[in-house]
């Protein structure tokens, strides 16, 4: 990234509206724009945030009518001049005004470097940075809200307050070993105090959040597991609202799995059918069928465990290995609840739903019960914030580094060792907001970006 240059990229997806946007950045953009802009008034002055209608030209001639505006530094998004043409959406039509601005003086901007300037010039910082890009590729209301919530700066306030303690804290532990060179009499009973009262509860709390809010920020993955020609597949279409699977009475007719996105209350839900499990596969294919869905029993956040209603042969956990599965990520459906009831006197530390996925009885309830056991609620609600699983590896890297300061301090180490875990762990706390980010963290994170962002 050079940032003397003035960028230039296509803001919006091509031929995805009736309007298409190109994004200009630089020392350059008002030159670059006025030289393949021509207002439709006469005016030679161009007001800073405001719209003017106009032609745009190249070399050979008119290309297109449309509307631009420029944001004078240093407000605007990157923090330099900034300016933007709003013209009709057509692939080509757009892609001869970039090339027009192109030969005005503007480079190709690279992935995310819109936002990489606003991040280097102090407008973003980098939770922030990265929430631009989470936002554009939300699926849900929820991941909606959390990328919403975390460009806003609700994530980077609560981590900031967490670094501010931790700074606190060793300014006062450094102070005390510069007015004591030999490091000897050092009173660390208020640090101690300051570690467990100050700074370990927000720090938990964060790293709580990034677990409890998986669901929110990722989705749910659910995963529908069974025996043969017990009406998986059936269920998976009644939960999806479409026929997506195929549905036989012949046992088996699953050979492989089959996956669709869906939205359950503004939360973003993955389902799973899968080859039905039996303890003698009957030929190769069933045998790589059954793999691959203990492989998305693994990769599930939830397994529904679907039994036939009635039945006293369906699949025994135990002969399949599964009664290790955990508890809280398995919920035990009975299915075909309009044939037969299910059987009486069935011990199970697991929670049960019956239902018909035929009839439809009790699919709301299934829903409910699958929300309330993924995230806590019954109609869910993103929290404040949601650590990513980047946010939570340095949350993690600085909670590794918090324990280790408490435990120099109870073993007796020198004061000085515990100066410099706690520096250690500012530095990996500085890792979410960027304080302390390498530069080859930057690319990976802003490679990620679509062009025009």
């Amino acid at each position: 990234m050079n940032p003397i240059s003035t960028i230039a990229a296509i803001a919006t997806a091509p031929g995805a509206g009736a309007i298409s946007i190109i994004r200009l950045s630089g020392p350059k953009a008002l030159p670059v724009l006025k030289c393949l802009f021509r207002p439709h008034s006469r005016s030679e002055f161009w007001p800073p945030r405001r719209l003017r209608q106009g032609l745009i030209q190249n070399q050979l001639g008119l290309l297109d009518e449309a509307l631009a505006v420029w944001f004078p530094a240093p407000h605007s998004f990157t923090g330099e001049d900034c300016a933007e043409i709003q013209g009709h959406g057509g692939a080509a039509v757009t892609a001869l005004v970039l090339e027009a601005a192109l030969q005005a003086g503007a480079v190709l901007a690279e992935p995310g470097e819109f936002t990489r300037r606003a991040f280097m010039n102090g407008r973003l910082d980098l939770a922030q940075a990265e929430a631009v890009a989470d936002l554009v590729a939300a699926q849900s209301a929820a991941e909606t809200t959390l990328a919403a919530r975390q460009l806003a700066g609700k994530l980077s306030t609560r981590v900031n307050k967490l670094s501010q303690k931790i700074f606190s804290a060793l300014v006062a532990l450094t102070a005390e070993l510069d007015f004591n060179e030999e490091g000897t009499g050092v009173d660390l009973t208020d640090l101690s105090r300051r570690i467990t009262e100050e700074i370990q509860p927000p720090l938990a709390d964060l790293l709580a959040a990034s677990l409890t809010g998986h669901p929110f920020r990722y989705g749910l993955r659910l995963a529908l597991v069974g025996a043969p020609n017990v009406g998986k597949s059936s269920l998976f279409n009644a939960l999806a609202g479409q026929n997506r699977a195929l549905v036989s009475s012949l046992a088996g007719t699953t050979r492989d799995y089959l996956t669709i996105d869906t939205i359950w209350e503004g939360l973003r839900i993955e389902l799973c059918d899968t080859a039905g499990l039996s303890i003698a596969p009957t030929d190769e294919l069933d045998v790589l069928g059954q793999q691959l869905t203990r492989e998305r029993l693994q990769a599930a956040n939830l397994i529904l465990w679907v039994r036939e209603a009635g039945s006293e042969s369906s699949l025994d956990f135990e002969a399949l290995n599964l009664a290790q599965l955990p508890p809280e990520r398995t919920l035990i459906v009975w299915n075909k609840l309009d044939l037969a009831a299910p059987p009486a006197g069935r011990p199970s530390n697991r929670p049960e739903v019956a239902v018909s996925a035929t009839t439809g009885l009790n699919l709301p309830e299934l829903k409910t019960t699958i929300l309330k056991l993924a995230t806590g609620q019954i109609i869910p609600d993103p929290p404040e914030v949601v650590p990513s699983l980047r946010h939570r590896a340095a949350l993690t890297q600085t909670d590794t580094y918090i324990k280790a300061t408490l435990a120099a301090i109870t073993t007796g180490q020198p004061p000085d060792i515990c100066a410099l875990e706690l520096r250690s762990a500012l530095d990996a706390l500085g890792l979410i907001c960027g304080r302390t980010t390498a530069d080859d963290l930057l690319n990976e994170i802003f490679s990620r970006f679509c062009l025009g962002k």
